[in-house]
């Protein structure tokens, strides 16, 4: 038996007790090893130091470790730094006897269970005896001691700790697993907690989300739905899958979803005129050739016979890999847009017509202001050019929300405003005109007012003009009639060729006002009228005719 187990070491205080040093969390399978095999701890306290080699002979057995001390002082120390499984005391001990450090013993909280066993040769009485047991013995033995009697004891003794501290081991083992499954289990509660939670915020997001969407559908199909232009969708064959009301409008007819190709309903015209094929609208090209196509401008003629200007934007649809499997196209109504840009070339036309001719009729105000009377020339001549300037002002300005039809042709004819009531009458009743109407019947009063200035009734001093205006109504549609009839001027004829003066009293007038222009270049004089649809004259929500 070594020194290092057989003698006590002034370092042993390190030393942690067997109850103490567990790791949290640890296993039984982690904690087993590191007690089956530890030697059993006894401490042998006599202060004769040949007793105690008697001792540690008795005793020697490698699963024992025993710790000797030869005083009390000793003996706590030992006891302070480790665990014990049986104090062999003797009694007879200087300063301080074996009764009383067994008291001091018992009275710790960590050594009050150890085992003691006395040992004492001079203690006999049984007064001793009583004492030794009062002070917390388990055993009282008289010197010289039996070596079997005292190994068989020791041996229970060692045995009962062994057993308290591998059952201890297991206990502290068990509780360290139950308390791993604990906190698995309240992490597996947290988790199933956590993973509800979310599966509960996910579905309410969802929720939420299909609300959302459900509402941006609806909201997306009522704008489309009140788009004025034409929307619609196909597959990839080009049948048709959803339309909007003003598709159907365009259409001249409602479409049937699933079986009816879009072009069927319509013709289509080039802007040149030619027919297209339906394989060439611009819908079908879009998903033939996979591209967008913009602003292709066309013809469309409704099963009615009406014709529209129209633009598409055909746009090819694909699926996650790149498929066409539909086309979405918009149409849109041009035709007042080309309408538009046509009157404004006319319009231009016209400016670049007035000026060449504004000479022409500031000569004729001069010759019939000199011919009337000489001596009055400039002052009349002046204000005869002044009210010329005044009507042209009044044409340019296209902001008017309506212009009284006397308003306009006094302002057209200021250049004449001596000979109106005289040799230029007017009658018709007071109608409020639209802009446009005003301006293109504007422009032909102009125009009819310089050619009867040149070449007319009002070209010397004794024609005169007639200009009449009346509703009436036929077949129970309401009609406008304004005419233009001068009377004895200069013989006139016909023009032998149509220039742009004709142009402007007949085509513009006809196409501005959807009417018919009646031209008579007769011997008692020329004469113009046109008929019109009064809808297409009148100020709608600003009417006053009497």
């Amino acid at each position: 038996m070594t020194e290092s187990i057989l003698q006590f070491h002034p370092d042993a205080s390190s030393r942690l007790p067997l109850t103490e040093g567990f790791e949290e969390g640890a296993t039984a399978a982690d904690q087993a090893p590191a007690t089956q095999d530890k030697p059993i701890n006894i401490l042998i306290v006599d202060d004769e130091p040949k007793n105690l080699t008697v001792l540690e002979t008795v005793l020697d057995d490698p699963s024992y470790r025993l710790v000797k001390a030869q005083s009390a002082d000793e003996a706590l120390l030992a006891l302070l730094s480790d665990e014990f499984a049986l104090l062999i005391l003797d009694i007879r001990m200087p300063s301080v006897t074996g009764f009383e450090l067994a008291q001091l013993i018992k009275t710790r909280k960590k050594t009050s269970r150890v085992p003691i066993i006395f040992l004492t040769a001079y203690y006999n009485e049984d007064q001793h005896v009583i004492e030794g047991y009062d002070t917390g013995a388990v055993d009282y033995l008289h010197k010289p001691v039996n070596p079997a009697i005292l190994r068989s004891k020791v041996a229970v003794f060692a045995e009962l700790h062994r057993k308290s501290r591998e059952l201890g081991t297991t206990n502290t083992a068990l509780l360290a697993e139950v308390t791993e499954r604990r906190r698995a289990e309240e992490q597996l509660r947290d988790l199933a907690d956590t993973l509800e939670n979310r599966i509960a915020e996910r579905t309410q997001s969802l929720q939420l989300s299909e609300g959302r969407l459900r509402e941006s559908e609806r909201r997306f199909r009522e704008m489309i739905d009140a788009l004025p232009t034409a929307v619609y969708t196909t597959d990839a064959d080009g049948l048709l899958t959803h339309f909007n009301p003003a598709s159907a409008e365009f259409s001249g007819r409602t479409p049937v979803v699933g079986s009816d190709r879009w072009c069927i309903s319509w013709k289509l015209f080039d802007v040149d005129g030619r027919p297209l094929p339906p394989d060439q609208c611009p819908l079908a090209v879009a998903l033939r050739e996979g591209r967008l196509m913009r602003d292709s401008e066309a013809i469309l003629e409704r099963p009615d016979g009406t014709r529209l200007w129209v633009t598409s934007y055909p746009t090819p649809m694909r699926n996650e890999d790149g498929e066409i499997v539909g086309g979405i196209n918009i149409i849109a109504d041009i035709t007042d847009r080309h309408r538009a840009e046509e009157h404004i070339r006319l319009l231009m036309n016209e400016v670049s017509h007035r000026s060449k001719n504004l000479l022409s009729v500031v000569v004729a105000i001069a010759q019939q202001t000199a011919a009337a009377s000489p001596q009055e020339f400039t002052q009349r001549f002046s204000n005869r050019v002044q009210s010329l300037a005044a009507s042209h002002d009044l044409l340019i300005k296209s902001d008017w929300q309506s212009i009284e039809i006397y308003d306009l042709i006094r302002a057209q004819l200021a250049h004449f405003n001596d000979l109106i009531g005289h040799r230029i009458i007017l009658d018709g009743p007071t109608i409020n005109l639209a802009v446009a109407t005003a301006q293109s019947i504007g422009l032909v009063l102009h125009e009819l007012a310089t050619n009867a200035a040149k070449h007319g009734a009002l070209s010397d001093q004794a024609g005169n003009v007639a200009i009449t205006w009346r509703i009436e109504t036929c077949e129970g549609k309401q009609q406008f009639t304004i005419s233009w009839i001068e009377r004895d001027g200069p013989p006139i004829t016909a023009p032998k060729r149509r220039g742009f003066g004709t142009t402007v009293i007949k085509n513009m007038a006809e196409m501005s006002l959807d009417g018919d222009v009646q031209l008579t270049y007769a011997q008692a004089g020329f004469s113009w009228e046109l008929t019109c649809p009064l809808k297409k004259v009148i100020k709608t929500a600003d009417t006053n005719i009497t």
